[in-house]
């Protein structure tokens, strides 16, 4: 079994100015490049987990998500890093009353999490999820990989005291996390 770093994108990795999907628009998190190698050199998976709902709003299309992926993946190839799998959810059910996309794999469903565990072998409890949200960390909770709240935008939106029933701290970058687990 392997384990694994689960990310956000948006908030966590990249900042998020919202609906993120062209390389002109990214802008990495403070120490974040310094963070992804420390994952890699303690050898974890890493996988992006992150709801895209700009596409159910018809902000964007699929293929722009997957171009910006490989955009980003090339960006981080030069700095001998690699992205294991990226999951995204289209799906947004006040923008797809149709539900043409898979419901649960929409934070804070698990399906993306499942999806990766399944494909790539992964023992949760081994692992780790870091995102800017509750609908992150929630998954998290849920399938045992210990959460990390990293500060953002969407800060003073979040319930502080859901996170601290379950002894989840807050931490300004992905950086600082790998920071206190080295």
């Amino acid at each position: 079994m392997n384990k694994a770093f689960f990310l956000d994108r948006d908030g966590t990795i990249n900042v998020d100015y919202n609906f993120v999907h062209r390389p002109e628009e990214w802008t990495w998190c403070e120490g974040v490049l310094d963070a992804l190698q420390w994952i890699r050199d303690h050898h974890f998976k890493i996988f992006v987990v992150t709801n895209q709902s700009g596409i159910a709003r018809g902000r964007y299309a699929e293929e722009q998500v997957w171009a910006l992926h490989r955009w980003v993946d090339k960006q981080l190839r030069e700095h001998a890093i690699t992205i294991d799998d990226w999951y995204y959810a289209p799906h947004h059910p006040e923008h797809d009353p149709g539900q043409q996309y898979v419901p649960e794999d929409r934070k804070p469903g698990t399906g993306m999490f499942r999806k990766a565990a399944q494909k790539h072998r992964i023992d949760f409890r081994q692992s780790y999820m870091a995102g800017d949200k509750i609908t992150d960390l929630k998954p998290a909770v849920e399938l045992g990989i210990t959460p990390f709240f990293i500060k953002s935008r969407h800060e003073p939106h979040q319930d502080s005291e859901w996170l601290q029933q379950h002894g989840i701290e807050k931490y300004k970058s992905l950086r600082e996390v790998t920071k206190k687990l080295s």
